[in-house]
């Protein structure tokens, strides 16, 4: 920015960046990481009876992986809304293009729920190129 100069006068005028819209760009920010925080703990507390595993793996606190969720009604749930098998293809390509090698899924699903629901949800996340599919379980010994 050029600064305007003053010829044969001896006032100056201060220059000055006007804070006003970073300020107003930083609140916003704080506001959507706050919603979308929200969101992603609304969705890990679905209340779903995971199933039981003897050994699993310890979630990576690193990634950030898409939860997905199946109910006992074997319906498919993604941020909280039930999602048909044929949505999930966009939703897929938008992690994929978003995260790149790196899309993980973690999905969350009844333990009495049939393997027959959860095949495509797989075959989906496979196709779009999500090779890291996890299943969320609690800890404990199968009965």
């Amino acid at each position: 920015m050029r600064v305007p100069q003053s010829h044969g006068t001896s006032r100056r005028t201060p220059v000055g960046a006007n804070m006003t819209p970073m300020i107003d760009v930083v609140f916003l920010l704080i506001i959507f990481f706050l919603v979308s925080s929200h969101l992603a703990r609304q969705e890990n507390h679905l209340p779903l009876e995971l199933p039981v595993a003897s050994s699993f793996d310890p979630m990576d606190p690193e990634k950030m992986p898409l939860t997905i969720s199946v109910d006992s009604s074997a319906r498919i749930l993604v941020g909280g809304n039930v999602i048909p098998v044929s949505g999930l293809k966009p939703i897929f390509a938008d992690l994929v293009q978003r995260t790149g090698s790196d899309a993980a899924i973690r999905i969350r699903c009844e333990g009495r729920v049939q393997y027959q629901y959860v095949e495509p949800l797989l075959r989906e996340a496979a196709l779009a190129g999500v090779t890291d599919a996890a299943i969320a379980v609690r800890e404990g010994v199968n009965p």
